[in-house]
């Protein structure tokens, strides 16, 4: 991967050229089919792995909570709110914590709703977990890497929204709400 102008690697393999192991110099090489950096002098492969991510759909009064990105990537656009699981944390933790530290709401986590893998963000490959979740208190204010959070009506939803599945979930999310609005409705 080449490095991103304003955005941090995450997998910290651009510009590796020395073994971890042994502090060889290393070579690419194609293993299993695909080009990876090698150790000729111990064996050692640098694999590249998908980093474990949680977006949170989370509404009140039927409209869907977004925030608005502070930094790269898509910066300016709003997507879910979403980040990275740190060491030890699970996935609901960290579901529950960024939507308190991008939003100023505290959530309840009510269910996992979707997942998926995804080349979207430059920085590494993520495999991504959504969760639904209700809203339990707090006070709606921007915090942490957003710098706005609102709640949309489906019907009014911000053209740009920074990455794809989060589009998707969300119109995913939004069919399965309005046939549980509708058949209430109907009895």
């Amino acid at each position: 991967m080449k490095p991103i102008d304003g955005i941090d690697a995450q997998v910290n393999y651009e510009g590796l050229s020395y073994c971890p192991r042994c502090a060889s110099e290393l070579a690419e090489e194609r293993v299993r089919g695909v080009d990876r950096l090698r150790c000729p002098a111990c064996g050692y492969i640098f694999y590249v792995t998908p980093a474990p991510v949680t977006c949170v759909i989370a509404e009140r009064d039927g409209r869907v909570l977004l925030v608005r990105r502070r930094y790269p990537p898509g910066a300016g656009r709003w997507c879910l709110p979403a980040g990275f699981i740190e060491p030890g944390e699970s996935p609901e933790e960290c579901a529950v914590r960024e939507t308190r530290e991008e939003t100023g709401l505290h959530v309840i986590i009510t269910d996992i709703f979707d997942s998926w893998a995804t080349g979207e963000d430059p920085r590494t490959p993520v495999v991504s977990l959504a969760f639904t979740a209700r809203v339990a208190g707090g006070t709606l204010e921007a915090g942490d890497d957003a710098d706005d959070a609102r709640f949309f009506d489906p019907r009014d939803l911000p053209s740009d929204i920074a990455f794809e599945s989060h589009r998707r979930a969300i119109a995913k999310y939004i069919g399965i709400a309005s046939g549980r609005r509708t058949r209430k409705t109907e009895t």
